[in-house]
């Protein structure tokens, strides 16, 4: 295999691995939540476990999670630490992805929409 060749399979297995690294840090209902949060505005830890309602140690693995992925940034200020999108395009890959989910959903239903038309007929 020419060395061009090689460098170019490694560059884009790199990328798959950086992409899926990120994709990872999303799969989580939690973390999901957070990123929707922070988006609005910066918040605390205490913030996120007001609303959250998960153990403190719960909320530093998803930070730790979201921080290692390069999505969420934090920044220190007395005693505090305040929670922000370090990459502010993820909000619209959040907003993308529902958009999948809602025509899922909606081709889902018309679906069982035929399907229970069908079962009626059978009637």
């Amino acid at each position: 295999m020419p060395k061009k060749k090689e460098k170019s399979l490694s560059r884009t297995k790199t990328i798959y691995d950086l992409q899926a690294e990120i994709c990872s840090a999303l799969a989580s209902p939690v973390r999901l939540q957070i990123l929707d949060l922070v988006s609005e505005s910066e918040k605390t830890a205490s913030e996120l476990l007001e609303v959250l309602e998960i153990p403190k140690a719960n909320l530093s693995q998803h930070l730790a999670v979201l921080k290692d992925a390069g999505i969420l940034h934090s920044r220190k200020e007395g005693l505090f630490q305040y929670m922000s999108l370090s990459l502010p395009k993820i909000k619209d890959a959040c907003a993308l992805v529902r958009s999948v989910l809602l025509e899922r959903i909606a081709l889902e239903e018309k679906h069982n929409a035929e399907l229970i038309k069908e079962l009626k007929a059978q009637r």
